[in-house]
């Protein structure tokens, strides 16, 4: 009974095998397609594991109007089309000698005769060979639109397995006079069917001015650039974007969503970097610049992108609780007090102020950092009186009495000369010191 279970077992796999081999979507049998070009001679390479295809040509192919037959080549070129298939082997040659074409069949090493069968076999072999190459790429798109405009080209493009070909078919395309409709279904033709990252980028980088004239083609531009799957090749598009000073504020602002698919902590920053370094942000563009950066995962790159967005000194009410909610994201007491520190450089409110208080407070550990920050507060800003009491409050935080005392020290010439709530304030958090000679320290100060 064993036996036989194993025995079926073995003939069910065999049967999978067999359908899998014969399956004409089996890796196998996907096409492998390589092209070299030199001065001006096309060689291109076909193959799968059934067919091998060698092509050669140079100057201009023009085809019938039905794909099924070569009807002319610039003069002095020719084409020459290889195909082996189970072990037989076709080739076909034709010439442009003076105004006629000279047309020869082989089959193996013999030649025959080019009619009828030589002339049925190119109708055979040219759909396959067409849609794998760009041979006649130009008179064919022109074929298309003249027939149907660019839907009957967008149908031929998605037959196509090449990512090189389909590029170069959408690049013609680009240049016949499209509707603003058209754009836009080419546009997300190109988001669907490009699969390579770098022809996809190259077509979108390349064709702005055309892509971005309406919203409608904004979308569809964003949807076929968040398909990119390359931080390298989607930052491309969005730098291109960032430099190209027809882009106004409003499509900015919608293009700036495609940065939310950067996964890669360099190059969100990179762009955000570049965002502001190129281009004068209004506040809404400088707040979704900040809620972005609350993307980056790294301490290190998000403290370069905050502190850049404090030098640009634009930062209006929104901005800046974004900028504030992703400072505190930030882990590192080191990162977190060189932001700190170069935003209270800033002129601040109170309820600013005291955020910064909280957040030095809460995510600032070392007794060592945040006594950098307070003793740089206390050498370069004016501090009026609500803010001085709410900071002196605030450094009763620090566990080092050594830490506290000098941070105390440093704030006292500006406590000798305020109220007496402020030295009472002063006084409280003295008192929290442990050290008795650092306690004396710190009340000697202020007299």
């Amino acid at each position: 009974m064993r036996t036989s279970n194993i025995n079926k077992k073995r003939s069910l796999l065999t049967i999978l095998l067999i359908i899998f081999i014969l399956s004409p979507k089996n890796y196998f049998a996907q096409n492998s397609i390589s092209f070299n070009s030199n001065n001006g001679r096309n060689k291109i390479s076909i193959s799968n594991n059934k067919n091998d295809f060698k092509i050669e040509y140079e100057g201009e192919i023009t085809l019938n109007e039905i794909d099924s037959d070569i009807v002319d080549i610039s003069r002095g070129g020719y084409i020459e089309i290889k195909k082996s298939s189970f072990g037989k082997k076709r080739k076909i040659i034709i010439e442009k000698e003076g105004n006629k074409l000279i047309r020869k069949y082989y089959v193996g090493w013999s030649e025959k005769d080019y009619y009828p069968e030589g002339k049925q076999w190119l109708s055979d072999v040219l759909p396959e060979i067409l849609r794998s190459t760009i041979i006649g790429a130009e008179s064919r798109v022109d074929r298309f639109y003249k027939k149907g405009g660019a839907n009957d080209v967008l149908d031929e493009i998605k037959k196509m397995e090449s990512d090189y070909v389909q590029s170069a078919y959408f690049k013609l395309l680009l240049k016949k006079p499209l509707s603003s409709k058209e754009v836009t279904n080419t546009l997300k033709t190109v988001g669907k069917v490009i699969s390579s990252d770098h022809y996809l980028a190259n077509i979108l980088r390349k064709n702005q001015e055309l892509f971005l004239k309406n919203s409608s083609s904004i979308d569809a531009y964003i949807s076929a650039a968040k398909t990119v799957g390359s931080d390298h090749y989607l930052t491309q598009i969005l730098k291109s974007i960032i430099s190209n000073k027809e882009i106004n504020d409003t499509q900015l602002a919608s293009l700036l969503t495609i940065s939310e698919n950067i996964n890669s902590d360099h190059y969100l920053s990179e762009v955000l970097g570049n965002i502001m370094d190129e281009r004068k942000l209004n506040e809404n563009n400088m707040e979704q610049v900040m809620k972005l950066s609350k993307n980056i995962g790294s301490d290190h790159y998000k403290t370069n992108t905050l502190k850049k967005a404090l030098r640009n000194k634009n930062l209006s009410k929104q901005a800046y609780n974004s900028f504030m909610n992703s400072l505190n994201d930030i882990n590192s007491d080191h990162y977190a007090s060189e932001v700190i520190k170069e935003l209270v450089k800033n002129k601040l409110d109170n309820e600013s102020f005291n955020n910064v208080l909280e957040i030095i407070t809460r995510n600032i550990s070392s007794s060592h950092y945040a006594a950098t920050i307070y003793k740089g507060i206390a050498k370069n800003k004016d501090l009026n009186e609500t803010q001085l009491i709410n900071l002196l409050n605030a450094v009763e935080s620090i566990e080092s009495s050594h830490e506290l005392s000098q941070v105390l020290i440093a704030f006292a010439p500006k406590v000798k000369n305020a109220s007496s709530k402020v030295k009472e304030a002063y006084t409280k958090t003295a008192k929290s010191i442990n050290s008795e000679t650092y306690f004396g320290r710190a009340m000697k100060a202020i007299y």
